[in-house]
C-alpha cells in the first residue's frame, strides 16, 4: 500500500509543477512579441476555457509518461537517464513458460475471463500481497526528475519541449491574438468619417464636434500639429497619421478608462502591460513635442526651420531621420495597442455594445471602437472565429457515459455475468469494470477527435463534413478517426500488458510480449473502434449545427434531438454487433469452427450497450444544443430567428 500511495504523490507532484511549466514561453512571435513576451505569459494570450483545454492535454500527457517510467524504470539508462536500479526489473510480460495463458478477453471454458474488463488469468483461489510492483523511491524520484526538482536528462527535456510547444499550437498560442491583431492592422479606425454612418439616429453633427469621441481636445491639437510638421519628413505620411490616431483613440477609451468595459478582475491580469504602453505612448509623446515644437508659436517653428536650412545642409537629413524612427516608433506603438485590443476581446474585457446605452458620449465613442474591431465583437459574422462546442460535448459525453456504466454494471451485468459464469459476480467489481471499460473505450476517442477538431477550428484548417465536399472532408474524416481510434488502442493495450504483468509474474521473454500484443490488439482493436465512431457521430453533429442543418430546427425541438439519437443508436448498434463477432472470433482458440452461443448472447449484449451509449449522447449533446439556442432567443435584443450558428469559414 505505501508503494501505491508514493505512486500517486508522485503523480500530484507532477501535476503541481506542471502548469508553471505549462506556462513557458515557447514561441518566437517576430518583433511583437519580443516587445511583450515579458509581459505577457502563455495563459493570457488565450482564453482560460482554451488555455485549459490545452493545459489538461498537456498534463495528461504528463502523466502518462510519469506511469510508464514508473512501470518501465530499467528503460531509463537506455533513454539516457539514472540508473535508479529498484522497481520492476522485468518487462510486464506473461512467463515463457506458459504464454498461452494469457488471453486477450473473454474466451469459453476460462472461469477467470472477464469480458467487460481488460484480461485477468488468476483464479478465485490465487492470494497474493496488495503491492503495484513499483518501488516508492523510483516514483518519487522519476516525479522529481519530471519536474526539474532533480537532475533529468536531455531526452525527456526534449520531449516535454515538444509537447509543451504542441499543446500551445493546439491553443492558437500565440498565433490567435497575434492574427487578430494583424487583421486589425489593416482597418482604419475612421475617426474622420461621416458621423451618419454610425447607427445612431439621435446624433447630430454638431454634438460629434462638441464632444470629440471622448479624445482629449490636446490630442486633437497634437494631431493636426505632428501632421503639419511632418509633412516632408516621413515618406508614409497617411500611415503616420492612422497611428497617431490610433494611438491616441485607444490610449483615451481603454489606458484613461474613458469607456466602461466589462470582466474587471480579468483586466488586472493585464495591469503591467497597460502601464508599459502608457509609458511608451507618454515617451513618443514627449518626443514627438519636441520634435515638432508643439506648444511654440507657429512663425518661430516656420524661422527654426528656415535657419536649420541655411546653417546646416546636413541637419535636415538627421532631422528627416529622427521623424522616421518617430514614425517607426509609432507604427509598433499602434500594432501594441491592436494587440491589446486582441487580448481584450479574446478575454471578454471588450464586448458588443448595447443601444441602451445612456451615456450619449460613450455611446458614439463605443460604436467607434466596435466598428474597428469588427469580426471579433460578432464571431457569429467572422469566418472561422466560432465555437466549437468542444467542452460542452466533452462534458455531456463523459457523464452520460458514466451513468449508462453504472446503470449498466447494477441491472443489465449481472445477467451478463451468468451468462458466463451461471452467476452473478460483485455488483461493486462489476459496476467498476463497465465504468473502466466505457471510459477507455468511449470517452478517449471522443476526447481525442474533439480536440482535433478544436485545433483544426483555431488554424482554420477544419472542413465542415456537413456543407463541404467530400473530397475535400473524407481525408479529414479518415484521419481523425485513425488518431482517436490509435490513440485509444495504445492506452488500452498499455494497461492491458501491465495488467498481465501484474497479474501473472514479471518474466522477460520477447516472444511471450510479442504473443500478448497481438492477442492484445486483436481483441482491443475492434472493440476501441466502436468509440471512434459515436466519436465521428459527435463531430458530424457538431459541424451540421454551424451549418445550420434543417435537421436541428425541427418543431418541437424534442423532435431533432430524437431524430439524431435514433440514427446514432442505429450505426452504434450496428458496429457493435460487429466489432464484438470480431473480438470474439480473436478470442477464440484457431480450433474453434463456430461461435458458440455465449458468444452470440455477448454479442447481443453489446449491441444494446453501443446504442445505448450513442442514443444518450447524440440526444443529450443535440438537446445541449438546443437549448443554447433558445436561451439567446429569450436573452434581450436577440435578433435571431434560427440557431445562433456561424457562417462557415472559407475553408468550409
Amino acid at each position: 500500500m505505501s508503494n501505491l500511495v508514493a505512486l500517486l504523490f508522485g503523480a500530484a507532484i507532477v501535476l503541481f509543477y506542471s502548469y508553471n511549466r505549462f506556462n513557458r514561453v515557447t514561441y518566437e512571435g517576430g518583433r511583437q512579441m519580443e516587445r511583450l513576451v515579458d509581459l505577457l505569459s502563455p495563459d493570457k494570450l488565450r482564453a482560460r476555457r482554451i488555455v485549459m483545454h490545452a493545459y489538461t492535454f498537456y498534463a495528461l500527457i504528463l502523466l502518462l509518461i510519469y506511469f510508464f517510467l514508473c512501470a518501465y524504470a530499467e528503460l531509463l539508462p537506455l533513454l539516457g537517464g539514472p540508473d535508479l536500479a529498484v522497481g520492476a526489473s522485468k518487462l510486464p510480460v506473461p512467463s515463457a513458460e506458459a504464454p498461452g495463458a494469457v488471453i486477450a478477453g473473454f474466451a469459453p471454458g476460462n472461469d477467470a475471463a472477464i469480458p467487460w474488463t481488460l484480461s485477468s488469468v488468476v483464479g478465485p483461489a490465487t492470494v497474493r500481497d496488495f503491492d503495484i510492483g513499483i518501488d516508492a523511491s523510483v516514483s518519487l524520484a522519476i516525479a522529481l526528475i519530471m519536474v526539474g526538482l532533480a537532475p533529468t536528462f536531455p531526452l525527456l527535456g526534449n520531449f516535454e519541449d515538444w509537447m509543451r510547444g504542441a499543446a500551445h499550437r493546439l491553443a492558437g498560442i500565440p498565433t490567435h491574438v497575434i492574427g487578430a491583431s494583424e487583421d486589425l492592422r489593416r482597418r482604419d479606425l475612421k475617426l474622420r468619417g461621416k458621423e451618419a454612418a454610425i447607427s445612431a439616429p439621435t446624433v447630430d453633427a454638431t454634438a460629434v464636434k462638441q464632444q470629440h469621441l471622448l479624445i482629449p481636445l490636446s490630442s486633437w491639437d497634437r494631431l493636426k500639429h505632428y501632421q503639419a510638421a511632418a509633412k516632408e519628413q516621413v515618406n508614409e505620411r497617411e500611415d503616420f497619421r492612422l497611428d497617431l490616431e490610433l494611438i491616441f483613440a485607444v490610449s483615451a477609451w481603454i489606458l484613461d478608462r474613458k469607456l466602461k468595459l466589462a470582466n474587471g478582475p480579468v483586466r488586472e491580469r493585464f495591469q503591467q502591460l497597460e502601464e508599459e504602453l502608457r509609458k511608451r505612448r507618454d515617451q513618443l509623446i514627449v518626443e514627438l513635442d519636441d520634435r515638432s515644437g508643439f506648444g511654440l508659436s507657429a512663425a518661430k517653428n516656420i524661422v527654426t526651420a528656415a535657419g536649420y536650412g541655411t546653417r546646416d545642409a546636413n541637419l535636415g537629413e538627421r532631422k528627416r531621420a529622427t521623424w522616421e524612427r518617430l514614425a517607426s516608433d509609432a507604427d509598433n506603438l499602434a500594432d501594441d495597442f491592436c494587440f491589446l485590443l486582441a487580448l481584450y476581446v479574446e478575454h471578454g474585457i471588450i464586448i458588443a455594445s448595447s443601444d441602451e446605452d445612456a451615456a450619449h458620449q460613450q455611446f458614439i465613442a463605443k460604436k467607434k471602437l466596435d466598428a474597428f474591431l469588427g469580426g471579433l465583437l460578432h464571431p457569429h459574422l467572422a469566418a472561422g472565429s466560432h465555437k466549437s462546442h468542444a467542452t460542452m460535448a466533452s462534458l455531456w459525453a463523459l457523464g452520460v457515459v458514466f451513468f449508462v456504466g453504472l446503470f449498466w454494471g447494477v441491472v443489465p451485468g449481472r445477467f451478463e455475468d451468468e451468462l458466463v459464469w451461471d452467476a452473478p459476480t460483485s455488483v461493486y467489481s462489476r459496476t467498476l469494470s463497465c465504468i473502466f471499460y466505457a471510459f477507455n473505450n468511449y470517452c478517449i476517442p471522443i476526447i481525442v477527435t474533439l480536440a482535433l477538431r478544436d485545433a483544426g477550428m483555431q488554424s482554420r484548417r477544419w472542413h465542415n463534413i456537413r456543407k463541404t465536399h467530400w473530397t475535400k472532408w473524407l481525408p479529414q474524416v479518415v484521419l481523425v478517426l485513425v488518431a482517436s481510434w490509435a490513440v485509444a488502442t495504445l492506452f488500452v493495450m498499455g494497461l492491458q500488458l501491465w495488467k498481465t504483468g501484474f497479474d501473472t509474474g514479471w518474466a522477460a521473454s520477447g516472444k511471450s510480449l510479442g504473443v500478448i500484443l497481438q492477442y492484445s490488439f486483436e481483441y482491443n482493436a475492434p472493440t476501441v473502434f466502436r468509440g471512434a465512431s459515436l466519436a465521428l457521430i459527435v463531430a458530424f453533429l457538431l459541424d451540421a449545427w454551424s451549418a445550420q442543418a434543417r435537421t436541428l430546427s425541427l418543431n418541437p425541438p424534442l423532435l431533432s434531438s430524437l431524430l439524431w439519437a435514433t440514427g446514432s443508436a442505429v450505426v452504434m448498434a450496428v458496429f457493435g454487433g460487429i466489432t464484438r463477432y470480431a473480438a470474439a472470433w480473436a478470442a477464440m482458440p484457431s480450433t474453434t469452427q463456430s461461435l458458440t452461443d455465449i458468444h452470440r448472447g455477448l454479442i447481443f449484449y453489446s449491441i444494446v450497450f453501443s446504442a445505448l451509449i450513442g442514443f444518450l449522447v447524440v440526444f443529450c449533446i443535440t438537446a445541449a444544443l438546443l437549448n443554447l439556442h433558445s436561451g439567446s432567443e429569450r436573452r434581450p435584443g436577440a435578433k435571431t430567428s434560427r440557431p445562433a450558428a456561424p457562417d462557415p469559414t472559407p475553408a468550409e
